[in-house]
């Protein structure tokens, strides 16, 4: 027994060791003080019933297992999007498909990236003499509508080009458009490097799992081309393994995701002079696809239908259908692809309720979204036809929203989303259009990495603003609604449209009446509301709206129906009149700012620190588009919806027009010449209004109205590439960033400095300085000269006063913002730079301007 005391000693020091071991339930509790794992509670208060609130927290709880859906980050090593070769002893040779059968090596195609601002020197050689300047109050000109008559624009097989030389304020040399490369870039699966590369990652992920303990049944996804990770079902416990492994870069629960929910072609001008610049309607977005990722889809519908479409589909389409014996793909809806693994295991529910198991619309919202799109013409009873704006673009459709069985209430799980947003990146989208999203305190840039790399491949990304509407006074200047709020991709807010009228009042006989809906909302530019005045059924002085104002309609006296005709039923006469209003209005529903991101409320306060959003704003109230027939088989119907979840098809599909055109052209550009060319004015010429019927601020419409066309012409663009947004994310934590980028040099960039086609500046206090850089996209050297108004209490000087720019070509300018009036308010100006060819590139300034 001499050893007995050795014995005692050993057991109580193991029995401390198991006791310092956290508990499941300790680990548990520790994730919920825990903001940064906290679950996000994505939740539409407009779309979802006040009952339900807390599904996105329940769904997301420990079951009795103790166990939830997590996304796992790796820092081994960068995902497809944004592999170049030389890692793990590949070699860097292409692993990208420019549409030729040479391979050549990666490091002489990566398209040059802005400078940040505070590097030495400009994109692009300027004259040794210091720039002229000028003040923005100074060069009393007024743009409150640039392009108000759009220029005419260029022939569709005519690509901007230019001279390689750089003028005296020129940019540097480039091929083609903004010095992008010659083809669009996609990522080429085939390739026996890309290949290789995928597979390693596979490797490195299931280690990383297996160390943790995690078993294969337990793996959800394996995430390579927007990221670097996996999807598992873990345990408190496996969880924190994974988070104390130098391999893991990030490990937070999947959140959860709610949806966010008619002539609107004529009123944003597609027939006249937009369709016509891409060949015609047939043609508008010919070669392009639209991903949807939503409720799925309805296959049978006319706006899906392949009629005239050909066998041929777009050379960098790599994607299937994942068809069945009642769900077909054809040569329109090219590609279809349902995902559930994280739903199933986050509501640990073994089946669905009320859904397919297919790519197929059991709710309705995706096969809205994606005939708004991307949909072919569908004729109206009585004339008339509700169409995509891009109808020609060929459709994937991304199922993940499903409904829980407890609650009944419909959700897509994070995990779900990703994996898809990964689906679209390999199968070759040009643009993902997601109408979800909520409210999560806690979010920050670094969630939304699998768009950013979405970016970095070439995709086109636009996300729904929200429907929170306006923040509440009572919760600060700092709160925000809008959802979404990345830079790497478009947010979206939503407003009504002009409805015209060729009926200016009618006379009905007695019982039930229909009138053609064309016969009320035809071509015009006012935005009509019909009354009923006499006596109706159910009511004895019925009166009601036409929707089209966000107004409700007494079903008593008119209903809608399937939104080709007006029907109303009267006792005796009765008699239909119109009015009118302007259009557009941010509608009421619609996510606004300020948006103040968790560092942006750093202490002492770092002024620049945030970004205007939403960017821009589109047709959102009482559209038309398909609807999901009754059962399997049928064609379907329309549906007048309203909601951002609206508003965010539509500019889905004008970025696949822009693409047509343009294919060169980078996702930031094409975001920058909607922003650019937006409207601020409605129908009557006045400034646009908000719902609450005071002029719309930038934080209710980001840069404006999109006007299309005016958007096919921009004159310049902002550009901004994978390597300024890790720079961007790098100025907002270093740390993380190294560990989300090996391997990757960074030159942490502040927010000010990201080159985006707006200017946002909160609490500025004394002097600061911003720099932008521009790309001439307008066929040919142009000189653009400086204007605009400086937001109320602030000097804004801009160096220099014009730009000569050679057609391909960067310029870069300087602005200056010194407080005069000091005020607690955001104050709003905006600068436009504008050249003899008709080009007016307009960009908002959104201060705060602070005293010492």
């Amino acid at each position: 027994m001499r050893h007995a005391p050795t014995i005692a000693l050993l057991l109580i020091l193991g029995a401390f060791l198991l006791a310092a071991q956290p508990s499941d339930a300790s680990l548990e509790s520790a994730w919920r003080r825990n903001r940064a794992w906290r679950n996000g509670g994505r939740i539409d208060p407009l779309q979802a019933p006040a009952a339900a609130r807390g599904i996105a927290g329940k769904s997301q709880a420990a079951d009795a297992a103790g166990s939830a859906v997590y996304i796992v980050r790796l820092s081994t090593a960068p995902p497809l999007s944004e592999y170049r070769g030389g890692i793990a002893g590949y070699p860097a040779t292409a692993t990208w498909d420019d549409g030729s059968d040479e391979e050549e090596n990666y490091d002489d195609r990566v398209p040059e990236m802005l400078l940040s601002a505070d590097a030495s020197g400009a994109t692009g050689g300027e004259s040794d003499s210091e720039p002229e300047s000028v003040d923005l109050d100074d060069t009393n000109v007024d743009h409150p509508f640039p392009n108000a008559t759009a220029p005419s624009p260029a022939p569709a097989d005519e690509a901007p080009g230019g001279s390689a030389t750089a003028s005296a304020r020129g940019g540097a040399s480039g091929s083609g458009s903004g010095g992008c490369p010659r083809h669009r870039l996609r990522l080429s699966m085939d390739r026996p490097q890309v290949a290789a590369f995928a597979s390693l990652l596979q490797r490195q992920q299931a280690q990383v799992a297996s160390e943790a303990g995690v078993g294969d049944g337990d793996l959800l996804y394996s995430y390579k081309h927007t990221s670097n990770g996996f999807a598992a079902r873990l345990t408190a416990r496996q969880a924190w393994r994974l988070q104390r492994n130098p391999a893991v870069a990030s490990v937070r629960r999947s959140r959860v995701f709610q949806r966010q929910t008619s002539d609107s072609p004529k009123f944003l001008g597609l027939p006249g002079k937009v369709w016509p610049a891409v060949g015609g309607q047939s043609k508008a977005g010919d070669g392009t696809v639209v991903g949807i990722i939503d409720t799925g889809i309805w296959p049978e519908h006319p706006s899906f239908s392949d009629k005239g479409f050909s066998s041929n589909l777009p050379s960098g389409w790599k994607g299937k259908c994942e068809q069945s014996s009642t769900f077909r793909c054809n040569n329109k809806l090219i590609g279809a692809k349902a995902f559930y693994g994280g739903f199933q295991r986050a509501s640990g529910k073994p089946a669905l309720t009320n859904d397919w198991l297919t790519p197929r619309d059991a709710d309705g919202h995706g096969t809205w979204c994606a005939g708004a799109a991307a949909g072919n013409p569908v004729g109206l009873q009585g004339g008339g036809q509700v169409s995509g704006m891009a109808p020609a673009a060929r459709i994937a459709a991304y199922k993940v929203f499903w409904t829980d069985r407890s609650s009944g209430n419909m959700y897509a799980d994070e995990s779900d989303i990703i994996a898809a947003v990964n689906q679209g990146v390999s199968d070759g989208v040009d643009v993902l259009s997601l109408s979800l999203g909520g409210l999560d305190p806690n979010d920050n840039y670094f969630n939304d990495l699998a768009f950013m790399r979405a970016n970095a491949a070439g995709v086109f990304v636009a996300f729904a603003a929200g429907n929170a509407g306006a923040p509440g006074r009572s919760q600060g200047a700092g709160y925000r609604t809008v959802a979404n709020f990345a830079p790497f991709f478009l947010t979206v807010g939503a407003s009504t449209i002009a409805r015209g009228a060729s009926l200016a009042s009618a006379a009905a006989a007695a019982g039930t009446q229909s009138l053609p809906l064309s016969a009320i909302a035809g071509a015009g530019s006012t935005n009509n509301t019909v009354s009923c005045n006499g006596t109706g059924s159910g009511n004895s002085t019925g009166n009601g709206t036409l929707p089209g104002d966000g107004s409700a309609m007494p079903g008593s006296n008119f209903s809608s129906g399937d939104g080709s005709s007006l029907t109303f039923t009267a006792d005796g006469g009765i008699t239909l009149t119109t009015s009118s209003s302007a259009a557009p209005v941010v509608a009421d529903f619609s996510s606004r700012g300020p948006l103040l991101p968790p560092s942006a409320t750093a202490q002492p306060p770092q002024p620049g620190n945030a970004i205007l959003k939403p960017d821009i704003i589109g047709p959102g109230v009482d559209l038309l588009a398909a609807a999901p027939g009754k059962k399997i088989g049928e064609t379907g119907g329309l549906a007048r919806l309203s909601g951002t979840s609206m508003a965010t098809p539509h500019l889905a599909g004008l970025a696949a027009l822009i693409i047509q055109k343009y294919p060169n052209w980078s996702p930031a550009q094409v975001m920058s010449a909607m922003m650019t060319t937006a409207r601020v004015t409605d129908t009557a010429s006045s400034p646009i209004k908000s719902s609450t019927g005071g002029e719309a601020t930038p934080w209710e419409m980001g840069a404006g109205h999109v006007f299309p066309p005016a958007m096919l012409d921009p004159g310049l663009t902002y550009d901004a590439r994978d390597k300024d947004y890790q720079n961007f994310l790098a100025g907002q934590d270093l740390t993380r960033a190294k560990r989300e980028f090996p391997g990757v040099s960074l030159s942490p960039l502040a927010v000010r400095n990201l080159n985006l086609p707006t200017i946002t500046l909160p609490r500025l206090q004394g002097s600061i300085q911003v720099t932008r850089t521009v790309t001439n996209v307008g066929g040919s050297q142009s000189t653009y000269s400086v204007s605009g108004n400086a937001p109320a209490g602030v000097k804004v000087t801009v160096a220099p006063k014009s730009l000569t720019v050679d057609a391909g070509q960067k310029a870069s300018y300087t602005m200056t913002f010194t407080v005069d009036t000091p005020s607690n308010d955001f104050k709003y100006g905006y600068i436009v730079w504008a050249d003899n060819q008709g080009h007016s590139v307009r960009s908002p300034l959104v201060v705060q301007p602070l005293s010492r």
